[in-house]
């Protein structure tokens, strides 16, 4: 079966099967193989089979693909052997499964860090025809456990259950479990512990110890052997491979060194199989027996306690470290949003930010700009979360920025297109609405970069949508855009409404939208103050959603000019 195996990164190692006809690599997660990185497109490249043949083609990813160093354009067959770059995750191509390599060491014990996948070693009959024995994995409270050994196994047993009992962390119990291992078995000369991935349905390697070999070379694991332990639920004790008259002739035999090999699998308490122990040994004369499979068996049942024990510890210090991640990231944010509306000389202000999570991916802000006037801002960034929020703190700087250095309302927002376009955030965008008002001369001047219509009420109650045919792309598009303005006058009781879609798609029961109708018809009621009208606008859309949970952040700001001018 063909395959790809990432050859770099914190996940080098990792193998990915290439069975359907048509496998895409790239960012979003609804791609077959995922890379999680902002160069990744969302859709990178594709791989494809037909027939025996299979090739490669790159998506018009924005950083492209090389394959042998060669950049690739259109579509290539790919050969064994091939090396596939994108971004800085390189990839192996085979047309047959090879075996992952481990490196070894004079004395070596590691976890996490030399995670990989394991693949094939043997066809599955070589290894039925190896298997010396077989056992099942007997259960932690089942009094055969220890069975009669000698006295030195039975106390390095003992002394091992208490110290992975004793620890808390995977990166604890696995060292302890490899180190009273070799205590335990003292002809072993590599000991491996994989852990099944629950995002990616595949064993992988976390922890091993590699004791002295006399000739080092390339270290392999047999992932046949693996799934039938797996699959059995049995322990597996398979012979030394070398001296079998039926293997003499066999290159693989030769090649990969077989050996005297141990497999348990991990029972979790609900009868999953949490992973496998493997352990073996190239010294033909010192080879595993049948107790010592029932020893290791009965180690893997005790272990796979701790182990669970372990896995539930450390997802629960994981959601403590991202909820006070989170915390920090949202006292962070919220230092970036105005604590209060400023005061502007004849006008009323109200605003209202609430993220549909922690954090979120909407903005708005009060910016002084030249001749006295204040530049109103709200932005709505694509997406939700912390990877919205990271790209909206980097758009509020720029906005700040260009803003107060423009004296043209509209080659600021065009400044900060070309800077969000240039900022490499692939295929985000973002949409902006910038309202300056000069309180002297009573004017609007409103910019828009693709974001919702605004809404000018006048004191009869007659409400309009403003800037719509003056609105440019969203920002993140084209980075020469232009962009234009729209001047207007700001009459006495007049009032401005600026929103994101939290608002206007609010959603209720049904999957009915709040809607800009709605908007519309709540904004012309009577009212005397901007916060009655923004109050109003909020528990409308409150009453409409019904306790709906919100999937997007809301985000108002109101601005309205006083009926009664100040003295001056």
């Amino acid at each position: 079966m063909a395959s790809l195996e990432l050859r770099s990164g914190t996940r080098r190692g990792e193998l990915f099967f290439l069975t359907k006809q048509r496998v895409i690599i790239g960012r979003h997660p609804a791609c077959d193989i995922i890379v999680d990185a902002s160069a990744v497109s969302r859709q990178h490249v594709a791989v494809s089979q037909d027939g025996s043949l299979f090739c490669i083609e790159d998506l018009r990813s924005r950083n492209g693909t090389s394959v042998n160093g060669q950049s690739l354009s259109g579509k290539r067959t790919l050969t064994d052997g091939d090396e596939v770059l994108i971004c800085d995750h390189r990839f192996r191509f085979a047309l047959q499964p090879t075996v992952a390599s481990l490196s070894p060491a004079a004395e070596d014990s590691s976890v996490g860090s030399e995670t990989g996948a394991v693949e094939d070693l043997l066809e599955s009959s070589d290894h039925d025809s190896l298997i010396v024995s077989q056992v099942e994995i007997p259960r932690p409270s089942d009094d055969k456990n220890l069975s009669v050994h000698s006295e030195a196994k039975l106390r390095a047993m003992i002394g091992l259950n208490r110290a992975i009992g004793a620890s808390l962390s995977l990166d604890e119990v696995l060292p302890k479990l490899l180190d009273g291992l070799s205590e335990i078995f003292p002809q072993t000369q590599r000991g491996f512990v994989l852990l099944s991935d629950p995002n990616s349905n595949r064993m992988v390697l976390r922890a091993k110890k590699l004791l002295g070999l006399s000739e080092p070379g390339p270290l392999r694991l047999s992932l046949s052997l693996i799934d039938k332990v797996v699959q059995s639920r049995h322990a597996i004790l398979l012979a030394d491979a070398t001296s079998d008259s039926r293997f003499k002739a066999s290159d693989s035999v030769v090649d990969y060194r077989m050996r005297s090999v141990m497999c348990a699998p991990f029972i979790g308490s609900g009868g999953s199989v949490l992973g496998v122990l493997h352990v073996d040994t190239l010294d033909a004369s010192n080879s595993f027996c049948g107790s010592d499979l029932e020893i290791l068996a009965g180690i893997a049942g005790l272990a796979a306690q701790a182990i669970e024990q372990a896995l539930a510890h450390d997802a629960s210090v994981g959601q403590e470290h991202l909820k006070r991640d989170l915390e920090l990231a949202h006292r962070v944010q919220q230092g970036l949003l105005p604590s209060k509306p400023p005061d502007v000389n004849g006008y009323q202000l109200f605003d209202f930010y609430e993220p549909a999570q922690q954090i979120g991916g909407d903005f708005f802000g009060y910016v002084p700009v030249a001749n006295g006037c204040m530049a109103v801002v709200l932005a709505d960034v694509s997406g939700k979360g912390v990877s919205a929020a990271l790209v909206m703190a980097a758009l509020s700087a720029d906005v700040r920025y260009c803003l107060a250095s423009e004296c043209n309302a509209g080659a600021a927002v065009s400044r900060i297109n070309e800077s969000f376009c240039r900022s490499g955030w692939d295929d985000r965008f973002a949409t902006l609405i910038v309202a300056v008002i000069d309180p002297l001369n009573h004017t609007l001047t409103l910019v828009s970069a693709g974001h919702l219509p605004a809404f000018l009420r006048n004191t009869s109650g007659d409400v309009q949508a403003i800037g719509s045919e003056q609105a440019g792309l969203p920002l993140g598009v084209d980075p020469e855009y232009i962009y234009e303005t729209l001047q207007i006058p700001m009459p006495p009781g007049a009032t401005l409404v600026l929103y994101t879609d939290g608002i206007s798609e609010a959603m209720d029961h049904e999957n009915r939208c709040y809607g800009l109708a709605r908007l519309k018809a709540t904004l012309s009621s009577p009212a005397t103050t901007v916060a009655e009208i923004g109050g109003r606008i909020l528990s409308d859309v409150e009453r409409h959603a019904a306790g709906q949970v919100r999937s997007d952040d809301m985000c108002l700001v109101c601005v309205k000019r006083s009926e009664l001018q100040p003295a001056n």
